[in-house]
Parts: structure tokens; C-alpha cells; sequence
């Protein structure tokens, strides 16, 4: 089983993102915003100035705008290590980037 955990970023905030490929789709993802905190939707944060509150509201609402991409599985999946891929479009509030920084194999980490 090939797993990639990528970083999910703009100009404010980011966020982990680790996922299975299987069948060329990225599959059974799980997000994270930091301090080891996962989950399978992307985290709800409640942030008392409300004015960051909205900048992330936004950020995490870019964020499941990519996802609704027909292309989004490639994006992601045709990442290398280390480059940077921008996500623009006319819905998003800020440009985001896509940065992958590892690649492993589940079997080889158990074995």
C-alpha cells in the first residue's frame, strides 16, 4: 500500500494531508493541522479573532473546492517530492500550494 503526505498551504495557514493511492485515486485521507492531531474531515478549528476565524473558513473552504476537481487525484498524485504545484481559480479566495514531501510504502514500514 503506497501512502504520500503532502502539505496544503496559502499565504496564512496550512495543512497535512496524508493519503493512500490505490487505482490511481487518492483515497482514505486523513488532515491535519498540526501537533499530531488527525482526522478524517478537514478540521473545524474555532479561532477567537474573528477575522482569522474567516481568513481560515476560507482557506478550508478552498481547500474542498480543490477536492470537488475532476483532476484533483492527479494533482496530487503526479507531485514530486520536494516541487511545488499552485491550485488558482476564479472560486478560491487565495492561490494554494501543493507541496509533497513523503512518499512510503506501508508493507515496507511494517516488514
Amino acid at each position: 500500500m503506497k501512502r504520500c503526505v503532502w502539505i496544503i498551504l496559502n499565504k496564512n495557514f496550512e495543512m497535512m494531508l496524508d493519503g493512500e493511492i490505490f487505482e490511481d485515486k487518492l483515497q482514505y485521507k486523513k488532515f491535519s493541522p498540526g501537533e499530531d492531531i488527525w482526522t478524517e474531515e478537514l478540521p473545524l478549528l474555532k479561532i477567537a479573532d474573528e477575522k482569522i476565524q474567516k481568513e481560515y473558513d476560507e482557506f478550508r473552504q478552498d481547500i474542498l473546492t480543490l477536492f470537488l476537481e475532476p483532476q484533483v487525484n492527479e494533482v496530487f498524485i503526479n507531485a514530486k517530492i520536494g516541487e511545488e504545484s499552485e491550485y488558482d481559480n476564479p472560486s478560491i479566495s487565495t492561490p494554494l500550494i501543493i507541496r509533497k514531501i513523503e512518499e512510503y510504502d506501508v508493507e515496507e514500514i511494517i516488514g
